[in-house]
């Protein structure tokens, strides 16, 4: 017979071998969806670290599924300035994004009964040139023909709604609404307004009022021109090698209905939990999800909306079958954002990208040799006009009639890096050779 002390002993024994055998075969089982989730989001979050220490990406990350957060990450700082790092609760312009809550506020007006997207533009702007040839729709579809407002010219000061309409009816159509279809600033200003005369309100109060509120995005509204929001970051463009430069000032009004809200990762995601749970209405019974842009990638429809502006990118996309989301927020221009989260995404589902390597030491080129480059090239896509300026002993890239210039890091005698899309310049015999995607476009120079 065993002592009653020994007896304890043994079956203490017995249940610290179960234990351990229970562990071991826990151990030996698949990995949970769970684990496999933050195996991902690890690999992921090294591949934003592989740009981050390139400089090519400060702002914040958020991942998450079924309304619950698989990687919530900030990276780098929030001002230079004053060298405050990104928080949670970093806010952001969200640039094109914007067009998502401007297109909503259309449906639920037409919803109310207050106007249908059939509607001419001529109910509700009837001053408005060639409005009896416009409909709501074409605005939503970016098919209206508008032309943007003039805006070099508008960058640095504060214009009124009415000023931004008067500069876009100034200007002839494109094409004939309904025609074709081009991607317009333009048309979502036109929408704002249109919001303002159907609802009898500020745009940016029916928003907070139809949609901000009632879904808890506390963090979330329109930037006006002067106002102070606290933990607004700061934004930057890339400058030489991984170095960053203050992005020269751009008032918010002229991104009106197009480009100027603010938000958090957070709130984004609340949005996006929103639009799959089909509220404030089903985008899927919409003949188009207006304001959004549609994807199938990865053998999944997925939804997506990107936008940048001057010191700022950013991405928000939904996978609504699975209710995955994406939302990445940058106070910085870079190629991170220019596939629109596709590369991100597909971490997900097992189709991993390499962190870039860390950027060499930027390369020395006399400024008699960088003279030779400079000059206006031809790029074929489009006919736009590239113009390869020389100026403080470095080459900058400015596109077309844009003021907005970007440093041209060397990367080679004749090679330079674009930070703001990755794309890189070969400069040859009277001729520049833009590099992207694998793709090789000759350019030739203009006399």
């Amino acid at each position: 017979m065993i002592p009653r002390t020994r007896r304890i002993d043994v079956v203490g024994f017995a249940n610290v071998l179960g234990c351990v055998l229970l562990v071991a075969a826990l151990i030996a089982l698949p990995q949970s969806s769970e684990a496999a989730a933050t195996s991902w989001t690890q690999k992921l979050d090294r591949y934003i670290r592989g740009f981050e220490q390139n400089g090519d990406f400060r702002g914040n990350i958020r991942v998450s599924r079924g309304g619950r957060a698989l990687l919530a990450k900030s990276y780098g700082l929030a001002s230079s300035t004053f060298v405050v790092s990104h928080s949670a609760s970093s806010k952001f312009l969200i640039a094109s994004v914007t067009k998502t809550f401007t297109a909503a506020a259309i449906v639920l007006l037409q919803a109310d009964g207050r106007l249908s997207i059939e509607d001419e533009l001529s109910k509700f702007l009837p001053d408005f040139p060639r409005a009896n040839e416009i409909k709501i729709k074409h605005l939503l579809l970016h098919s209206s023909g508008l032309q943007n407002p003039d805006y070099p010219s508008i960058a640095a000061r504060a214009v009124t709604p009415g000023e931004l309409l008067q500069m876009i009816a100034s200007k002839p159509l494109l094409f004939k609404p309904g025609s074709e279809s081009r991607y317009s600033n333009a048309g979502y200003i036109v929408l704002a307004s249109v919001v303002e005369k159907a609802a009898g309100q500020r745009f940016c109060d029916y928003l907070a009022s139809r949609i901000f509120r009632p879904l808890g995005m506390r963090n979330t509204g329109c930037l006006a021109s002067g106002q102070v929001v606290p933990k607004l970051a700061e934004g930057y463009v890339p400058g030489e090698g991984t170095e960053s430069l203050r992005a020269p000032f751009q008032d918010p009004s002229s991104f009106f209905g197009s480009g100027n809200l603010y938000s958090t990762a957070e709130d984004l995601d609340v949005w996006l939990q929103a639009i799959d749970e089909k509220r404030p209405f089903d985008v899927a019974k919409l003949i188009y999800p207006f304001g959004w842009g549609k994807r199938r990638w990865y053998d999944r429809e997925v939804l997506v909306q990107s936008g940048f502006e001057i010191g700022y990118s950013c991405i928000i996309l939904t996978v609504p079958a699975e209710r995955l989301h994406l939302i990445v927020l940058m106070n910085t221009q870079s190629g991170v954002t220019a596939d629109e989260g596709k590369a991100m995404l597909g971490f997900a589902y097992g189709i991993d990208a390499p962190p870039p390597p860390k950027r060499a030491a930027v390369a020395t080129i006399p400024e008699e040799t960088l003279s030779k480059y400079a000059g206006t090239y031809l790029y074929p896509e489009g006919g736009f006009p590239m113009h390869i300026e020389l100026a403080d002993a470095k080459l900058w890239l400015r596109w077309a009639d844009s003021t907005e210039r970007a440093f041209l890091t060397p990367v080679g005698p004749a090679e330079f890096l674009d930070r703001r899309s990755f794309g890189r310049l070969a400069f040859e015999q009277n001729q520049a050779v833009w590099i992207q995607d694998s793709k090789r476009l000759v350019c030739p120079k203009q006399p």
